[in-house]
């Protein structure tokens, strides 16, 4: 009898095994907050399925998958990366929009708050946080913001660069900095309002949140599967809850 229900639970092992998928997906930084909560309510309903999902800059996770990283999706903070796979020939689709990036002026001083952007004129500001331009959107972003303003030349030598944004944001929490051109997306569901302070989009180019199918997905139906999930009303609304905006 053991033998036998020993035999029926390796049975049932294996062919609950033989319907389980696994796919990588990268994200940009910015989404961290909100695709934890995608993720975690696609396996609510596909619980034998597995997302495992790396968070870094675009412009680094890029790097890694042109030197062999096998990506299934690759989710960025723009549309310049995903068309970038796509004209190499690794795609096996056109990129989709999935959010717009929302950039915030941010500070947990919030007199500094109160000033909006002229604050970065503020002799008492030492250090004003943002994403490296070299491998972050949102750090190109920043960039275009100071130059818009014409504060990019006084503040130039103030400036400190996160790897990526998230890290942005973590050197102003931990006072490495006293104020940051950050991802709303990152602060708007655990900061305080008068914490922070959206920048006029007019001051940056659109910000298109992109991914694209890689050539690892070509067979593999679960990155089809999870790529539709994505751009379902059930996660624009999870995208919209931490602060992007929706096409």
């Amino acid at each position: 009898m053991k033998k036998l229900i020993g035999t029926i639970v390796l049975s049932l092992s294996l062919s609950t095994a033989s319907f389980a998928d696994k796919i990588n997906v990268f994200a940009a930084s910015s989404t961290k907050l909100a695709m934890q909560e995608i993720i975690e309510n696609f396996k609510s309903k596909n619980p034998n399925d597995e997302i495992i999902a790396s968070y870094s800059a675009t412009g680094k996770a890029y790097a890694q998958f042109t030197n062999g990283f096998q990506y299934d999706i690759f989710m960025a903070a723009d549309t310049t990366y995903p068309n970038k796979i796509v004209s190499d020939k690794n795609a096996i689709a056109e990129p989709v929009v999935y959010a717009m990036g929302v950039v915030a002026l941010y500070s947990n001083d919030k007199e500094l708050i109160k000033k909006g952007i002229e604050a970065l004129k503020d002799d008492k500001i030492k250090h004003i946080s943002i994403a490296n331009p070299k491998l972050a959107p949102y750090g190109v972003a920043a960039t275009e913001i100071l130059e818009n303003y014409d504060l990019l030349d006084i503040v130039k030598n103030k400036i400190v660069l996160g790897d990526n944004i998230a890290q942005s944001v973590q050197f102003v929490d931990s006072g490495a900095a006293e104020i940051g051109l950050v991802a709303f997306s990152l602060i708007k569901t655990i900061k305080k309002e008068e914490e922070y302070v959206l920048v006029d989009p007019s001051k940056y180019k659109p910000m298109e949140q992109s991914f694209v199918l890689t050539k690892y997905a070509k067979e593999k139906p679960l990155a089809t599967k999870f790529a539709s999930f994505i751009t379902s009303e059930e996660s624009k609304k999870i995208f919209e809850k931490y602060g992007f905006g929706i096409k």
